[in-house]
Parts: structure tokens; C-alpha cells; sequence
């Protein structure tokens, strides 16, 4: 199983974004099951649908929440409690969402993240694919 970041999901969205075609070839080699935060399901349908309109941003969602090769993850607060450590031991270097992203990836012994966002290629025991 592989971790999805929103700038994967959005550059794969965006024929715009500079990472586009790598995320397109990226995409083609994902052969596996994929897992994903509610987190990251809302910043990818906000800035696909910000970028390229509510329709594109429905049709992230829809993607992302009925793909049967998806896993998505509901936070509560015992999560985001759990997750505090991980935002706290980075210094605020990754965000708060980041931060649930590898706290999820170590609850469920996740080690690869396909992302752009470099601020994960400091985080112990979490493999950035790109």
C-alpha cells in the first residue's frame, strides 16, 4: 500500500501544474492499494476546484472516494491528539494535514508517500516517492 499526498492528486488533475507529467507516468505504475486522509481528499477537490472549476473538483472526489484501489481515512480527535507529537517533533515543518498523513502511514505500517512536497523527505521512516 502507498500513501497518496494532495500534490500528487492535484498536479495529476491539473495539465498546468509543473509536476503533471510526472505524476501521470507516476500514476502508471502505482499497482497497488492506495490510502489517503479525508485531509487530503478536501485540499485536493479545493484546489482542483479552484483551479479548474467545481466540475473538476467534484470529479477529484468522486475519484478519490469511490475508487475501489482507495483507502480512505476519517480523522476524529483521537487522531488529531496522536498526531500533535508528529507536528511537534518537525517544528511546523510539515503541516498539520501532512502530519496526519504520517501518522496514519505509521498506524498502518505505510512507508511510501507519493508526493511533490519535499518536506517529507525528513521524515523517519517515510519514503517519498516522486
Amino acid at each position: 500500500m502507498i500513501f497518496l499526498d494532495s500534490s500528487f492528486v492535484i498536479a495529476l488533475a491539473d495539465e498546468d501544474d509543473q509536476y503533471h507529467e510526472k505524476a501521470v507516468k507516476l500514476l502508471a505504475k502505482l499497482h497497488t492499494q492506495r490510502a489517503l486522509s479525508e485531509l487530503v481528499v478536501s485540499e485536493s477537490v479545493s484546489s482542483v476546484g479552484s483551479r479548474l472549476g467545481v466540475k473538476a473538483g467534484r470529479t477529484i472526489f468522486e475519484n478519490l472516494m469511490y475508487d475501489s484501489a482507495n483507502k480512505t481515512f476519517f480523522a476524529n480527535k483521537r487522531l488529531y491528539e496522536r498526531t500533535m507529537p508528529i507536528y511537534a517533533k518537525y517544528g511546523g515543518k510539515l503541516s498539520f494535514s501532512d502530519s496526519v498523513s504520517v501518522r496514519l502511514m505509521y498506524d498502518q505500517k505505510i512507508k511510501e508517500i507519493v508526493s511533490f512536497d519535499s518536506d517529507f523527505d525528513h521524515v523517519e521512516d517515510v519514503v517519498r516517492v516522486s
